[in-house]
């Protein structure tokens, strides 16, 4: 009886130099077609007035916004207290690095007292947030 012999298998050489080609387009793809944070609150606030209001030049992470009636909305969906406006910033926040990725930009109605916009600017400020107060600028 003769025994049979394997055949040697050869090793296919798969072509690579595309791949990263293909990868830097997917990252562009979904860059492209994500949807940036934006302030999606697109509530009715009168602003209050300041002689010292400046723009902001740093990215935002998070917006959050009281309304008239006290409601807090955090990036566009309403939330029930100042706690979950801290554990949401904080979960933004677990990543940054720098100072410029902490910037948290808050608006409230003028006509809200102390006592419902302060539990929230202690939060983002225990979240580790840099608040970036908005307002209107003084005549």
């Amino acid at each position: 009886m003769s025994r049979r012999r394997k055949k040697k298998r050869v090793p296919v050489a798969l072509p690579i130099a595309s791949m990263g080609d293909i990868a830097f387009l997917l990252i562009i793809f979904f860059l492209v077609c994500s949807e940036s944070i934006k302030d999606k609150s697109n509530l009715p606030i009168e602003l209050p007035t300041s002689e010292f209001v400046e723009t902001p030049k740093a990215t935002v992470v998070a917006y959050i916004a009281i309304d008239e009636s006290g409601q807090i909305n955090f990036d566009g969906s309403i939330v029930d207290s100042a706690k979950d406006v801290e554990w949401g910033v904080r979960a933004l926040l677990t990543n940054t690095v720098s100072d410029d990725q902490r910037h948290v930009q808050f608006k409230c109605d003028k006509s809200q007292p102390k006592e419902v916009f302060q539990p929230v600017l202690k939060a983002i400020a225990e979240a580790g947030g840099i608040i970036e107060a908005v307002g209107e600028p003084k005549e």
